[in-house]
């Protein structure tokens, strides 16, 4: 038998204060019982603002624990979907990103999870999609293929599944001629040029050995 609640409330953080590291702020849910004592749940915001908008009206008038952490659960998935929504109507979203934003806010893995399953269900985020997008727009701003490789592979996405990568988003001369304008465009001091622009071109994504060859090119070409 679920223990009974003498008392719950809602605390909501103060307005300008700053969460853990990138975790954002968070609510609290504080419940009493005569059997399970005091307990504190973490929540997101949005859902504390809910909780505590339905405890003022009345709407929410959980008699015990577990129709509390129930409430908690449904509101949880009410404001995830939301958020999902809001998130990807700004842009797109890679699947492991979108978990990333979720569980920063402070939803519960499991709710994470099934928000997550639930947008890809209905086509809110597909990595394919996401990656082919991410692919183009880089490349037009100049990223090798290495640097677009990592960063992908930062938000969950391998090349390797991408189809057409590398050929069908780069050519090997126009890769060259993209590295060769970037390089070109650098302001040469004649101290350690031909170092600094292989670390640069590297930054960008290009192999060392076209790094290496574009920074001799545009030095010899400025003698």
């Amino acid at each position: 038998m679920s223990a009974s609640l003498t008392s719950w409330e809602v605390v909501l953080p103060e307005r300008g204060a700053q969460g853990l590291a990138r975790r954002r702020p968070r609510a609290l849910v504080r419940m009493s019982s005569a059997t399970g004592g005091d307990e504190e749940l973490s929540v997101p915001v949005a859902v504390g603002r809910r909780l505590s908008a339905a405890q003022r009206s009345g709407e929410a008038a959980p008699g015990s624990r577990a129709e509390l952490v129930y409430l908690v659960g449904q509101l949880s998935r009410s404001c995830g979907r939301a958020r999902v929504e809001d998130l990807v109507g700004r842009r797109d979203y890679a699947e492991q990103e979108l978990a990333q934003k979720l569980a920063q806010d402070g939803y519960a893995s499991v709710t994470v999870e099934a928000l997550v399953d639930r947008a890809r269900e209905c086509g809110l985020v597909d990595d394919a999609r996401f990656a082919g997008a991410f692919v183009r727009s880089k490349v037009l701003a100049g990223w090798g293929p290495t640097k677009i490789s990592r960063e992908l592979e930062l938000r969950g996405i391998s090349v390797d599944e991408l189809e057409g990568w590398p050929d069908e988003f780069f050519s090997e001369a126009d890769e060259r001629s993209c590295a060769l304008g970037l390089a070109r465009r650098r302001r040469l001091t004649g101290k350690n040029d031909y170092q600094k622009l292989v670390r640069f071109l590297c930054g960008r994504g290009f192999a060392l050995g076209m790094s290496c060859d574009v920074a001799r090119e545009v030095l010899d070409d400025a003698r």
